[in-house]
C-alpha cells in the first residue's frame, strides 16, 4: 500500500536567509519592469510533516520560484511519497 506524499512532506516558499543583495536586485529589476526575471528572495523548502527540513531547492529568479513552488505543491498533493521523493529529494547527477 502506498503512502500519499502529503502525509509525509510539506512544501512552502520561505524567505532566504542573508538575502539583502537579492532584495536590492529584485527591487531594481522591478523598477526596470523586469520583475519575473528578478532574483527570488524566497526558496522552496520541503519538510517532513514534523517540521524538519528535508531539502532546500536552489533559488533562481522570481518566475522559476513561482513555477517550481506550484509544481511541487501540486505533486505533494497528488503523488505517493516514494515517487515524490525520487523526483524532488533524490540527488540528481
Amino acid at each position: 500500500m502506498s503512502t500519499p506524499a502529503s502525509e509525509v512532506y510539506t512544501v512552502a516558499g520561505e524567505d532566504r536567509p542573508r538575502n539583502g543583495l537579492r532584495w536590492i536586485g529584485t527591487v531594481v529589476m522591478g523598477l526596470l519592469d523586469a520583475g519575473r526575471d528578478a532574483p527570488s528572495v524566497s526558496e522552496v523548502v520541503i519538510r517532513h510533516v514534523d517540521g524538519s527540513v528535508v531539502k532546500r531547492l536552489p533559488p533562481g529568479d522570481v518566475s522559476a520560484f513561482t513555477d517550481q513552488l506550484n509544481e511541487i505543491t501540486r505533486d505533494v498533493a497528488t503523488m505517493d511519497a516514494v515517487p515524490f521523493a525520487a523526483k524532488w529529494i533524490a540527488e540528481r547527477d
